[in-house]
């Protein structure tokens, strides 16, 4: 297997947890629940999602414990305080456009994402 296969996977599965969670966020919307509570909502779907899809499909672990999950969560969360770091220096600090901030973190997001997951959530050794 190519070392890159697993970042590519970890790709199409962000692609298809992006579709997914701004689809429910969307849908919640639309029957008007509160944009917060359609954010929190959809977040925790696509958690629960992501750590599905890159356990059986990106990182191919077979461990059952709860504790896996745990640290995907925690893994997340640690992505997500990066994309949200790199937002706000961007956008309110240098000025950059939202949008284009919001690209670039995102991108930092799936970076930190991957490499949080591939070495801390599903214990695959460096």
């Amino acid at each position: 297997m190519r070392k890159d296969s697993k970042f590519i996977r970890y790709l199409i599965v962000g692609i298809i947890n992006t579709i997914i969670g701004y689809g429910m966020i969307f849908t919640l919307m639309t029957i008007h629940i509160i944009p917060e509570v359609a954010n929190i909502i959809g977040y925790i779907i696509g958690i629960i999602i992501s750590y599905i899809l890159n356990k059986i499909y990106t990182f191919k672990t077979n461990n059952k414990s709860k504790k896996e999950f745990i640290k995907f969560a925690l893994c997340m969360i640690c992505a997500y305080a990066i994309n949200l770091a790199i937002f706000v220096i961007l956008h309110r600090y240098f000025n950059i456009d939202k949008y284009i901030a919001t690209i670039i973190a995102g991108i930092f997001y799936t970076l930190s994402g991957y490499i949080f997951s591939k070495y801390f959530a599903f214990k695959i050794s460096l």
